[in-house]
């Protein structure tokens, strides 16, 4: 099917994409062929049926996205097919030419640098212009296995924030010198520590490491990074903002920024995602499953937030 565009603007329906991706068929054929049945209900009822069934997907239980097995079956293709239908391997290019701020969300080292390069590409061939760059994560420490794959673009990284603000000094080449503020001890509490790192220019170009919101569970996740990043750069409302992501996550996290920056601070937001056969990755079906669930999981607290922002008669 052809890419459709993750958008939102103030003023539209914010849970109309919610609704788009609940009601698609392939969803209704992917839950049917892992022996779940289609619930009844309202749209937050049928959601939260999903999500507790989608724990049939959940192979990370808690763990890293690295840890999840390729149990190859020969149900995998016709899975694939349901999630490509579900636009989970959509890949639009950016819809405008100019954007106030550009974010580059953060995860694993190799999608970091996969984010960065493709924005880093798209400024260079002059698809976009912006004002500022923001790159967004936190002190999670590297594993072993990133850090095999990193020593090629970044060898001194420990942590997703090193990492980050790495890729950025190679790919935002400046002769400007960076700015750099720590709230925390990186070392002892890193859940906890916040960095914000700034370097001046055109564009401007910042790092943030994130606090989590909760961090006896986890280090910051992706809505934690939005909110420092409105924090600490007081988006105007109406400003043009453009998330850059890999595409299998593009969706949830699009939900995300509409649930936190989007409905909040009545900003515009694109979402786009790195194409799929960026180098020589290929995600099994695994993955994309994972990704349905934090899909639903995303729709839901998107459904419930603006749901709780209606006034009451």
């Amino acid at each position: 099917m052809a890419s459709q565009p993750l958008t939102f603007a103030p003023g539209d329906d914010p849970i109309g994409r919610v609704r788009e991706f609940v009601g698609n068929p392939a969803l209704r054929a992917l839950v049917e062929q892992f022996g779940g049945s289609w619930p009844a209900g309202d749209l937050p009822e049928i959601l939260r049926a999903l999500v507790e069934f989608s724990a049939v997907w959940d192979r990370r239980r808690g763990a890293s996205r690295l840890d999840i097995p390729d149990d190859a079956d020969s149900d995998s293709e016709r899975a694939m097919a349901a999630v490509e239908q579900l636009g989970l391997c959509d890949c639009a290019p950016p819809q405008e030419r100019s954007y106030d701020w550009v974010l580059v969300l953060g995860g694993l080292a190799a999608g970091c640098h996969r984010r960065t390069k493709h924005l880093a590409g798209l400024l260079a061939e002059g698809v976009i212009e912006t004002g500022g760059i923001c790159l967004l994560g936190s002190f999670r420490a590297l594993r072993k296995d990133e850090l095999t794959s990193s020593t090629r673009f970044a060898s001194s990284a420990t942590t997703e924030a090193d990492l980050l603000l790495e890729l950025a000094t190679r790919e935002f080449r400046s002769e400007r010198t960076w700015t750099v503020d720590v709230d925390g001890d990186r070392t002892v509490t890193p859940r906890v520590t916040q960095l914000h790192a700034r370097r001046a220019g055109k564009p401007e170009v910042h790092v943030f490491a994130a606090r989590s919101s909760r961090p006896e569970q986890r280090a910051a996740n992706t809505a934690d990074t939005y909110e420092q990043a409105a924090h600490a750069l007081r988006f105007l409302p109406k400003a043009r903002l453009l998330l850059v992501t890999t595409h299998l996550y593009a969706l949830y996290q699009h939900f995300d920024a509409v649930r936190v920056l989007g409905l909040p601070h009545q900003v515009c937001l694109e979402t786009i995602g790195t194409p799929p056969r960026t180098g020589d990755r290929i995600w099994p079906a695994t993955w994309y499953l994972q990704e349905v669930r934090s899909t639903l999981q995303a729709g839901l607290r998107l459904v419930t937030a603006a749901e709780s922002r209606r006034p009451t008669r």
